[in-house]
Order: structure tokens, then C-alpha cells, then sequence
């Protein structure tokens, strides 16, 4: 369902109370949603201080098509609140407002909703809207700080040329700029110079009072004689130089056009050193926190232990069994009771090897040293959910016995279950085995405890830590390559911008006006100052991707974007990031035409074309989607749909979507918190796709993980579905694992924002690619293998070092990272260990460099 009608800040300036002076409304509307359960509009926004040009921005609605039914405000106890119509006489709309009450020494009418957060009910004649109003934990200084990196990552991915634009890589300084750009703004600059010391001109006939004897008459000077009679000064034509001609225009015009761009390569350049800087202080700080002990998170221990001990408590164990049974149609008649000894699946699925007996005192009927075979199976698969393998039974069940003779000495015995009236474990080997693995848990944390929880190091998790700290060695060499490169390239080009401001400064003082026609002249031919200006204009527009004017005028219209619609920027800001993590870390290619679908993202937004990326060398290819529809007629902010060739030439599409939240701590935790939200994207409004789609939101609000479950730095903000965390979630463990999740996107936290979008991008193109379940023959992966960490596909397979046939260990040739496949022991799921930092399943809270299965959840 479509809105009728949008919302909008308004700055509105007054004469009185009923006259509006002037309107300034933010760049783009809020975004509406349609709620099909609540049948009305959902919008989010957060309340303000005072900001930008909008100086008291006021929450302002406007019909899209003309109507005159006045909108109000309705309370929770049901008063209405009417809205004030006022009128732009510049664009002739008509906007409705909140006139709480006037202000006369202010001249301004109040509104409530400017600093109050809560739920706003708007009544739009047929359409209701729900405003969310959420209090802002940015301070002016990181919003305006944000604002300006959302502007300046945007300038670095259109004029970046290491970022691969046409699928050739261009030679380039680390810093982004190439030698011939330098060598030309050097040169634009001298010959700007050079025409200031002697610009174009014409003479241009003035009247002016010149002495009696030097006047050349016109016709003003004879009314002058016959009034003034001797007077010594008389109008007289005269000449005068002017240098507002056509070339001086066009030369203005272009000139201020390099400034722009030499000012944005500075800025770009001044931002990357901050984020170069930034990395570095983040590795070294990575760096030095080794050593050969580490600090255990008590509260993880005990809730591993919790889950240990309920693993094995039987009581525990027949309560949840009992749970199972009641979700199971049953006569509730008492049958026959049998005992079950539950054995290993047969690879057919569906069965189990089991040992069976009549009475709890005789011996099990099962395959030991006798010949005979025991099987049992299902009439029903609900009924098989109800028994796992290691576990004896005491059950009241209907079931059905064939028996086939093998042999003279060999029997097999079919069992099937058909209905079930009660069940009860009673022990059994896993049950045994789960006891052993509490006890000897239990027993590593006494020992933790007495040792105030610091643990030593064992020699194989040194090896491990070594590993991690020579990948930071190298990353903090590349880094400060760069760093260095791009500092060479600021010190080139910032005292310039000085000098060209000087020049432009001059050219006005002269009374140039800026024109881009370029003037059919013979200047440009014959005077080599103006024509390297002319050639200089066009050669720097191609060196830095700007060739096509229309990108300009839209990166000039993007710096208008002011901080009003800060939902909308965040998503925005999002996308950018998304795609600097695509291009930058991971080396992905853009299509030919990718900036100017950003552009019109950026400015326009609602389902504009797909952004494509490609990496060839680990044959993937990516169509990224700005609010698509889906085919349950979802939009999402962001969807990925990842084409995968694997090894043996098969290939397959994964869907990967993303929601941005600009939602604050207070507003999150009103909607029931981070679970009740992702619960709501990927079940409610199935984002999932029934399941088949991996889900996460963006959002920046931070200590929103209030059950924590990773003991990795990213895992008191963020959660990758590495674990069980929320009730609805128990269900869909075993094959969901990784699917659903949320990160803090923080665009104020500098030093780690931009890895939460890497971890959570490398994980979907890594892990969520593959098919991740039980029967692999290999952990290798089926698709090309790459580097989490810097992205590179240039990965060495090297010899192994364990008993383990089926694990394969890779290291990167370029940043030493080092990557091991694996597989859980219990449920055969393969697993990817990316080191401590960009592991993105969860580690074990006494043994930090091992990790938890994400589908049973063993402790490995």
C-alpha cells in the first residue's frame, strides 16, 4: 500500500503567528512503511538538537495530492490534536505542522515532538501513521562527523582509482591519485598563475568627468555646458579595460571546478590517513594485548556449565521430552511397554541400529557378538524426533516386528514404531559421556576460579596466538605503506588548495562572473596558459573518473544532504560501506556504469538499478539491490544475491539481506529488543524468504547484546547467529545456524566499523555460500577459497600437522593469515576458523582459540 501523503522536517521562519516568512525543508522525506498487521504507516525518526541549516526542524506533513481535510495528532487517551496548515509560497506546496503554542518574543510556534521521543499517531484523512521518536545518543559533534565521512567515503569511491572502476587496474599512488594528476594540478595551477599576470581583456566605452580640454563629447557633456557653464570637468567617453570576457568566464568556471576536485582529493586524502591511523593504533593495540595467559569470562563459564548440567540432568532431559510428546497425536491408552538401546543412524536416514528388550532386567537383543541386526524405524517422522543416539528408553508404544532371516546363524529384526503413549530415557552411553564432559568442565573452572580466572596458555593455543600476531605484523606493514604513500600525496596536493583559492579569489576581484560555455576563441588556440587550463580541465576529469558531467552536478547536489533525515542517511551511509567493503577489502569489480547508479541511489533512492560486482579469481559474482521487492513483496533495504561457481563447476545463488536501523538503545529496547526485532524481519515479515535467505540488521546502537554468548571482542555488540540466543531460535538451530543476526554498524566508532561489515560480509561470501551439513566427504570448501582477513584468492594449501584426514589448512601469501577448515566431531558440520579476531563462530569461554560447533553446539 502507497502513501498518500509525506513527512518531512520543515525550518519555517514567521511574521506572526498566521504569516510564514520562509520554508526550508529537508532533502528527502522520512521513509513510511506499510504495517499490513496494524493496517496504518510505521516511520522512524529520532528527536534533534539543533543542527545544520534547519535551526528548529518541525515534524511536517503534506498531502501528494491536494485535499482539505486537516490532519491531526491523536492522543492515547483519544483527544485529537489539529495541525496547523501553512502554505510555501516559493513551491507552492502546503505542509501541515504542529502549533503547539505561539512564542512571541521567539516568533515561532512550539512543537512537543521536536525533543520528545515516544509514538506519535498521525490521522491523515484515510491513513494512519505511527511516528517513532527515538532520543539520539550521537552528540552534535560525531552527527556532523558522520555526515561529513558519509560525504567523503562517497567522493573516495567515485574518484578512488584503486578502486577497480573498469576491471583494469590503473597505476596509481597508494593514496589514490595518480603521478600524472599530480604532475597536472601543478601545472593547471602555473598557468592559472601565468594568466592572472596577464589576463584577457577589451575596452569598453564608460562616460566619465574628464578636465574641459581632454573631453570627447557626448551627448550628457552639452546639457552639462549649457547648466555648469565654465566648469573645469565635463562627461567625456572614455575606455576602460574589461576582463568579464567569455574566456575569463569559462576559465573561472573551470578553475573553480578543479577546486572542487583538488579539494575533495584532500579531503579523501586527510580521511584516509585518519582511518590508516586509526587501523594501526587498533592492530597495535591487537598486538600488545597478547600474552601467554587470558582472561575467562566468568558469566560465559557458568552458562556453558548450566547448559552442560542440563544436558545430562534426566529429569531435565524427560521434561523436554515430554514437551516433544505432547506436540505428537497419541491414544493415550496405555499399549505394551519396550525398552530401546538407541545406536548410530543408518546412512538411509530415517532408521536407527538399536538393541531392544521386553523387561528392564534381560539382556539387549542387539548386534554385539551375535550375527543379529535390530533396526528400527518410523511410521510417522514426528515420532523419530522423539529418540537420539546414545540413549536408552523406556517407551509405551504400538509397533510392528518383521522378521527376515539372514542366515542360519543371523536374523534381522525390524521394528516400527507406530504410535507412542509415553517415553522416558533412562540412561545409556551418551548420557554417560555428556556427565563425564560436566564433571570434567566443572572441574576446569574450579581450577580457573582458584587462579582468579586467568588461564595459561596451553604451547599448541601459543602456536596458534603466534600465527595471529605475524598476519598483524604484516597487515601493520601494508597499512603503513599506504599511510605513507597517501601522507606524500596530502603534503603534494593541500598547499595548493591555498594558491587556487588565491587565483579564483583574483578572477572575481576582476569582476570575472563564472560561465561553463566554453567560447568559440582563437585564445584557446594561440595563448598556452589558456588552453592548459581548457586541456587541464578535461585531463583531470578523466584521471579522477569525472568525466561525465552529470557526476558532478550529483556529488555537488549530495553535499547539500544536511543531518535532518538522519534514518534515511544511515542507510545511505550503510550502502556505502557495504560497497567500500566489496571493492576494498574484498577486490571486487563494479560495472562499467556503477557510479552513476550509486549517484541515483544516493539521491533519489527506492529501487534503483542493481550495483554488479564480480571476482573472478574466486568466481563470484554479486547484484547488490537497493530496497528491492522481494516475491512476498517485502523491501528490504539491502539484498545480495551472491552467484557461486564451485570447484567442480556447479553453480548456485545465495540471497544475503540487510536492514538498516537507525534505531536508538531506548527505541530498540521498546520494540522488545534486538531479538524481538530480528524475530519480527525474518519470521514476521520474512525477509527469509521461508527460510531461505540469510537475514541481519544494521543498526548503531550499542550494549544491545544483553545474554551475550561469544567471548570475542565484537560479541558484547554483535551476534552472527553463532548460538542460540533467543527463545524462538531453538527450532531452527540445526539448520539456520549463521542465518540471522545483527551488527553495530557505529558510523561515530572509527576504529571498528568498517571490520563489523567485513566479518559479517566474509562470513555470508565464505560460510553462508556453502552447504555447511552433515555427509561431507571433505571440510575444503566446495567454492574458491579467499583470505577473510585482506581478501586475496592468492591462498598457499600447506601440509597438515594433525591426525585429522578431512581438515585443510590454508595461509595467506600476502597477509600470513591462516585459515582452518574443519568439521565437528558430533554432527559432522564444517567449520572455518578464521583466528581469534575474525572467527565468526563462537569460542570456547575456558579455551578461547577453539570454537563451538553453531548447529549442536558441542564444545570442541
Amino acid at each position: 500500500m502507497q502513501a498518500d501523503f509525506e513527512v518531512k522536517y520543515l525550518d519555517v521562519r514567521w511574521y506572526d503567528r498566521d504569516t510564514v516568512l520562509s520554508i526550508l525543508e529537508s532533502f528527502i522525506p522520512l521513509k513510511t512503511e506499510f504495517d499490513s498487521e496494524m493496517q496504518h504507516f510505521i516511520c522512524n525518526t529520532v528527536i534533534y538538537p539543533k543542527i545544520d541549516a534547519i535551526k528548529n526542524g518541525r515534524l511536517a506533513f503534506r498531502y501528494l495530492v491536494r485535499n482539505s481535510v486537516a490532519p491531526y495528532f491523536e492522543a492515547a487517551d483519544g483527544i485529537r490534536i489539529p495541525l496547523k496548515l501553512i502554505l510555501d509560497k516559493e513551491s507552492g506546496k502546503e505542509w501541515w505542522v504542529e502549533a503547539n503554542a505561539w512564542n512571541a518574543d521567539r516568533k515561532d510556534w512550539s512543537s512537543k515532538t521536536y525533543r520528545t521521543a515516544g509514538k506519535l499517531v498521525v490521522v491523515l484523512k484515510d491513513q494512519i501513521c505511527q511516528i517513532n521518536i527515538g532520543s539520539s545518543e550521537f552528540t552534535i559533534e560525531q552527527l556532523e562527523r558522520y555526515l561529513f565521512d558519509f560525504k567523503s567515503d562517497l567522493w573516495e569511491l567515485i574518484l578512488d582509482e584503486t578502486s577497480y572502476v573498469t576491471g583494469e587496474v590503473k597505476v596509481t599512488q597508494e593514496g589514490g591519485v595518480s603521478e600524472a594528476s599530480l604532475h597536472l594540478i601543478s601545472n593547471i595551477l602555473s598557468h592559472a598563475q601565468q594568466i592572472l599576470s596577464n589576463p584577457k581583456s577589451e575596452l569598453r566605452e564608460i562616460q566619465t568627468l574628464k578636465p574641459r580640454k581632454m573631453v570627447k563629447p557626448v551627448t550628457r557633456t552639452f546639457m552639462e555646458l549649457t547648466t555648469k557653464g565654465d566648469s573645469r570637468f565635463l562627461t567625456s567617453r572614455a575606455t576602460e579595460p574589461s576582463f568579464n570576457v567569455p574566456e575569463n568566464r569559462y576559465v573561472l568556471f573551470a578553475l573553480q571546478r578543479i577546486y572542487k576536485i583538488l579539494n575533495q582529493l584532500v579531503t579523501i586524502s586527510r580521511s584516509k590517513i585518519n582511518r590508516f591511523e586509526s587501523s594501526l593504533d587498533k592492530l597495535n593495540e591487537r598486538y600488545n594485548s597478547f600474552s601467554n595467559e587470558k582472561i575467562i569470562d566468568i558469566n560465559l563459564v557458568r552458562k556453558d556449565l548450566e547448559r552442560l548440567r542440563k544436558s545430562c540432568d534426566l529429569s531435565e532431559l524427560n521434561r523436554n521430552l515430554q514437551l516433544k510428546l505432547s506436540q505428537v497425536p497419541s491414544s493415550g491408552v496405555p499399549i505394551k511397554k519396550i525398552y530401546w538401546k538407541i545406536g548410530r543412524e543408518l546412512n538411509a536416514g530415517g532408521q536407527y541400529f538399536v538393541g531392544v528388550k521386553e523387561q528392564i532386567d534381560h539382556e539387549w537383543l542387539e548386534r554385539g557378538e551375535s550375527k543379529n541386526i535390530v533396526v528400527l524405524s518410523f511410521s510417522d517422522s514426528s515420532l523419530k524426533d522423539l529418540f537420539s543416539t546414545g540413549f536408552e528408553y523406556e517407551v509405551d508404544a504400538e509397533f510392528s516386528l518383521k522378521k527376515q532371516v539372514i542366515s542360519p546363524e543371523s536374523t534381522r529384526y525390524n521394528y516400527t514404531i507406530i504410535n507412542i503413549n509415553s517415553i522416558d530415557i533412562l540412561g545409556g552411553s551418551e548420557l554417560d559421556n555428556r556427565r563425564n564432559k560436566f564433571f570434567t568442565e566443572r572441574d576446569k573452572a574450579v581450577a580457573l576460579n582458584s587462579s582468579g580466572w586467568i588461564k595459561m596458555l596451553s604451547s599448541r593455543e601459543l602456536t596458534e596466538q603466534d600465527k595471529e600476531k605475524l598476519s598483524i605484523k604484516t597487515r601493520q606493514k601494508h597499512i603503513e605503506e599506504q599511510c605513507r604513500n597517501t601522507k606524500l600525496v596530502y603534503d603534494s596536493l593541500e598547499p595548493k588548495l591555498a594558491k587556487f583559492k588565491e587565483v579564483l579569489v583574483r578572477l572575481r576581484a576582476l569582476g570575472v562572473k563564472p560561465s561553463s560555455t566554453f567560447p568559440n576563441s582563437m585564445t584557446f588556440v594561440r595563448n598556452p596558459n589558456y588552453q592548459a587550463i581548457h586541456s587541464g580541465y578535461k585531463n583531470l576529469k578523466e584521471l579522477t573518473n569525472l568525466s561525465d558531467e552529470d557526476l558532478l552536478l550529483s556529488l555537488e547536489r549530495v553535499d547539500e544532504i544536511g543531518l535532518i533525515n538522519m534514518p534515511l542517511l544511515y542507510e545511505r551511509w550503510c550502502l556505502l560501506q557495504i560497497i567500500k567493503v566489496l571493492i576494498q577489502q574484498y577486490h571486487y569489480h563494479p560495472d562499467a556504469s556503477w557510479k552513476r547508479k550509486l549517484l541515483a541511489t544516493i539521491n533519489i533512492g527506492r529501487r534503483s538499478e542493481p550495483l554488479s560486482f564480480t571476482n573472478h579469481n574466486v568466481k563470484r559474482s554479486i547484484r547488490l539491490m537497493y530496497e528491492p521487492k522481494l516475491d512476498n513483496g517485502r523491501t528490504p533495504d539491502f539484498v545480495m544475491d551472491v552467484d557461486v561457481e564451485q570447484k567442480n563447476g556447479h553453480t548456485h545463488t545465495n540471497r544475503f539481506v540487510m536492514d538498516a536501523k537507525f534505531y536508538s538503545s531506548d527505541l530498540l529496547q521498546g520494540m522488545g529488543g534486538i531479538s524481538r526485532v530480528i524475530d519480527h524481519l525474518y519470521n514476521d515479515k520474512d525477509y527469509s524468504e521461508n527460510g531461505q535467505n540469510s537475514v541481519f540488521i544494521l543498526h548503531p546502537a550499542t550494549n544491545t547484546i544483553s545474554d551475550r554468548v561469544s567471548p570475542q571482542s565484537w560479541g558484547k555488540d554483535s551476534f552472527l547467529g553463532e548460538l542460540v540466543m533467543f527463545d524462538w531460535d531453538q527450532s531452527l538451530r540445526q539448520k539456520h545456524y549463521h542465518q540471522y543476526g545483527a551488527i553495530c554498524a557505529n558510523p561515530t566508532s572509527r576504529a571498528n566499523y568498517l571490520d563489523e561489515f567485513q566479518r559479517l560480509i566474509g562470513m555470508f561470501l565464505q560460510y553462508g555460500v556453502e552447504n555447511n551439513t552433515n555427509g561431507l566427504g571433505t571440510d575444503d570448501a566446495m567454492s574458491y577459497n579467499f583470505c577473510l582477513a585482506c581478501g586475496s584468492h592468492d591462498l598457499n594449501h600447506i601440509e597438515k600437522h594433525n591426525s585429522n584426514q578431512k581438515s585443510c589448512w590454508y595461509k595467506c601469501n600476502e597477509c600470513n593469515h591462516f585459515t582452518t577448515y574443519n568439521h565437528c566431531l558430533e554432527c559432522n558440520t564444517r567449520l572455518i576458523k578464521n583466528g581469534d579476531y575474525w572467527t565468526y563462530h563462537s569460542q570456547m569461554p575456558m579455551e578461547p582459540l577453539n570454537i563451538k560447533c553453531p548447529a549442536c553446539e558441542s564444545l570442541l
